[in-house]
Formats: C-alpha cells, structure tokens, sequence
C-alpha cells in the first residue's frame, strides 16, 4: 500500500512504520476511515460504512479525527431507531385497511 497517498500523518505512520507489515485490509480500511472522516456529506452508504469501520478501529479513528481536526463521527444510536421504527409502524397499523372480499362471496375478476 503506497503510504503517499494517506491524508494524515497518523495513517501513514501505521502503514510505514510498523514492527510488523498491516494487512491488506487493515491498510484498506485505515484509508477508508480517512477519506469518510475527510469528507463534509457523508450519505447513507457512507455512514453505514463508516459507523461500521469506527466501531472496528475506535483508537485509530480517535487520531485520525484529532489530526484532521474534524468533529467526530457520531453512530447511529440504537434507541433512536428503534423508537423511528416503533413510529413508523404505528403508523403503518392505524392506517385504515383496504375491505376484504369475504370467503362465502364470490370473486369478480373481470368486474362484471
């Protein structure tokens, strides 16, 4: 991986000076985590992935942020959506219902 290409001293620093050489996916994500944490918009993809990759490498997430001086990423918070999701399905449930024909009635395919 070319350490040239990380934005932060940090992230290069991991990649080149290591007693032992990062993986390739460690390498990858470390990248990954700088360019989401770099980035102003993040979408919804984005900070899917980006949730995901600061719960897998907290620490190195910390030092990233506090080089770029950016504020930290703040995942998703568990309760929040699940009352959103609560919400919603109330929602879903007051709705009034569309009638049902009923068993002894014949059905009408055609509308005749």
């Amino acid at each position: 991986m070319d350490p040239n290409i990380a934005q932060t001293e940090f992230v290069r620093r991991m990649l080149v000076e290591r007693p032992v050489e990062p993986d390739a996916t460690y390498a990858q994500d470390l990248l990954a985590l700088e360019r989401f944490l770099s980035t102003k918009a993040v979408g919804m993809a984005e900070s899917i992935a980006l949730s995901h990759l600061v719960s897998r490498y907290p620490r190195e997430a910390d030092a990233i942020v506090r080089e770029l001086g950016v504020r930290s990423f703040i995942p998703f918070e568990d309760e929040r959506v699940a009352a959103l999701v609560d919400e919603r399905l109330r929602l879903a449930l007051g709705r009034t219902r569309l009638p049902r024909p009923r068993p002894d009635e014949p059905v009408d395919l055609l509308g005749l």
